[in-house]
């Protein structure tokens, strides 16, 4: 018999039930595939809007809301400045008078980056500012930094050239001048560096922190990508801004006070020093010192010969018979001889082996004499009897507490401390007249010669008054210290009428003021070993007027030979001067 075919069975694995389920999940499938398509594109195009939308608010933001600002410092970025200040705070004087930045001047400003015939340029500032080309040509060659050419306050076919803005690099412009031509007050004022604007010296150092921090006015000139300044455009001056934190010093100077004793110096050839001091308060209102230099060209002084830059006002030198005013001091005070003791001077006295000879015992030999007459004839004979009956120790201790041997104006950073011997290092001799070792400075002896008249009450001296604004207002008064009873009242009325004694009947005769109330003072011839000893500085160092004095005023003499002929009729010019011209 033939096989018998089957039907197809469900063992074939393919449910005919199932056909229609399958096909609707495929559908699913495609459209959800497709609708997550759509909403991956949605995404897209919203992301692509939002980010061009962000560009264009950022573009919108850079050119028309920052587009000004952008600008200018693109400008900015083609831009040269030139400083046409000192980024320093003014010094003025107790009387808010200006010591530095007084003037304003023409000056012509050279960038030699920008110059482009520097022959031509050093030819037109030559004639604008009457110096020699050759010294232009030099100056441009060898500077990459802007120089600058003081020009007088005259107008000239050249200047107004370089006014003009056609010479390349060039330019001229008004300039305040830290330190004028006639400035006064050169050695407490001091200097700044030119290339590090700090102060090196006097009141510029020790209050350097104070006086700097301030932006300074600049000019400012547009250049092209090849550095040449575009025409134009020109130069514009850019204000520094108020809102720094440096400072204006007030000086306890008094201006016109500085001007009267630096016009007698310079008018008597003077080499030395003049120290003025209120009696009442230490304040010092006038310091000056010779020879005197330019403190906008302190290079040419650095190696000089000479002592310019010394402030001899704070320097240490033989102080010779001024110290017999310690002297009788410490005798007076500590009770070691009565005004009514006597004494002989035979010419000389031997201390040991030393013989010392008294210069003026012409004047009073075959005669015994008190200390006011001594001291009036500045024996040397009774005032080494007097140091023997007082002693080294008193004497010493004395010259300490009179301001000798330390520093007394924190301000002045070149004070120098003045030398006074141990006991045993000095003879008592030489202690008793002021020679050998004892080296004083005129402050120091200024201040000895306040405290007399103050009856008594010692100030050390002050010279800076106190921290301003631009517009004068006091920020800060500086401290002062407290004062210090180093000499009782009836000690100080003694040695005042010692004082007085020696410009009416003593050897500073010509320091005598009886016009004008009386002056008191003393008389030094140093010697001081220089030059084999030929070199021998003058003082006169006293207080006026005798009664109710005001002043204290110091005299120094770098080798003035006589403290008397020399030192004494400069006091007394200087006296006159400030008692007949400032009011006080």
């Amino acid at each position: 018999m033939g096989s018998i075919q089957k039907p197809l069975s469900d063992n074939s694995g393919f449910d005919q039930k199932k056909l229609p389920e399958m096909q609707d999940t495929r559908v699913y499938r495609k459209n959800n595939y497709m609708l997550i398509q759509k909403k991956r594109m949605g995404i897209i195009g919203i992301s692509f809007i939002i980010v061009y939308g962000l560009l264009l608010l950022r573009l919108f933001y850079i050119q028309v809301y920052m587009g000004k600002s952008y600008a200018e410092k693109a400008v900015r970025q083609r831009m040269i400045y030139i400083p046409i200040s000192t980024n320093r705070g003014i010094i003025y004087d107790r009387n808010m008078i200006p010591i530095t930045d007084r003037e304003v001047k023409k000056v012509i400003i050279v960038y030699p980056a920008f110059v482009h015939d520097k022959k031509a340029a050093a030819v037109a500032i030559s004639k604008a500012c009457n110096i020699t080309g050759e010294a232009v040509e030099k100056k441009i060659e060898g500077s990459s930094d802007t120089i600058e050419f003081l020009c007088g306050n005259q107008k000239n076919e050249y200047l107004s050239l370089i006014e003009s803005g056609r010479i390349k690099g060039v330019i001229a412009v008004e300039k305040r001048i830290r330190y004028a031509e006639d400035g006064i007050a050169e050695h407490v004022v001091g200097y700044i560096g030119k290339n590090d604007k700090i102060g090196h010296m006097g009141i510029e150092k020790s209050m350097n922190s104070y006086l700097e921090g301030r932006e300074s006015d600049t000019i400012a000139a547009v250049v092209d990508s090849s550095k040449n300044i575009i025409r134009g455009l020109g130069f514009r001056k850019v204000e520094a801004a108020k809102d720094g934190t440096g400072y204006s010093i007030k000086l306890t100077l008094d201006y016109h006070m500085q001007r009267i004793i630096e016009d007698i110096m310079d008018s008597n050839g003077i080499e030395g020093s003049i120290v003025v001091m209120d009696v009442k308060n230490g304040d010092i209102l006038g310091m000056a010192s010779r020879p005197d230099f330019d403190q906008s060209n302190v290079d040419k002084y650095i190696k000089s010969s000479g002592n310019e830059l010394i402030n001899k006002s704070i320097w240490q030198f033989d102080l010779g018979s001024v110290f017999k005013t310690v002297v009788a001091a410490a005798a007076l005070e500590g009770n070691c001889i009565s005004p009514g003791d006597r004494f002989k001077c035979q010419g000389y006295i031997d201390v040991g082996n030393n013989r010392i000879k008294c210069s003026t015992n012409n004047t009073h030999e075959n005669r015994e004499l008190n200390i006011k007459e001594a001291f009036a004839l500045s024996c040397n004979s009774t005032f080494i009897q007097i140091g023997m009956k007082t002693g080294a120790a008193k004497i010493l201790a004395m010259a300490e507490q009179l301001g000798f041997g330390q520093k007394l104006c924190f301000t002045i950073p070149e004070e120098k401390t003045g030398y006074m011997p141990e006991t045993q290092e000095e003879g008592i001799g030489n202690i008793s007249i002021g020679q050998g070792k004892i080296q004083a400075t005129p402050l120091q002896v200024t201040t000895m010669m306040a405290a007399i008249a103050n009856n008594g009450i010692r100030n050390d001296p002050q010279l800076v008054d106190s921290l301003i604004t631009d517009k004068g207002i006091t920020i800060k008064k500086l401290e002062r210290s407290r004062p210090q009873i180093v000499l009782n009242p009836v000690t100080s009325m003694l040695l005042k009428d010692m004082l007085h004694e020696v410009t009416v009947s003593g050897t500073g005769k010509q320091a005598n003021m009886d016009r004008y109330g009386g002056s008191c003072g003393k008389t030094s011839s140093a010697q001081t070993g220089i030059d084999k000893g030929e070199v021998v500085h003058g003082w006169f160092s006293g207080f006026v007027p005798y009664e109710n004095p005001k002043y204290a005023i110091t005299v120094f003499l770098y080798n003035g030979k006589s403290g008397g002929s020399a030192a004494a009729p400069i006091f007394k010019e200087v006296a006159t001067e400030i008692l007949r011209v400032v009011k006080r």
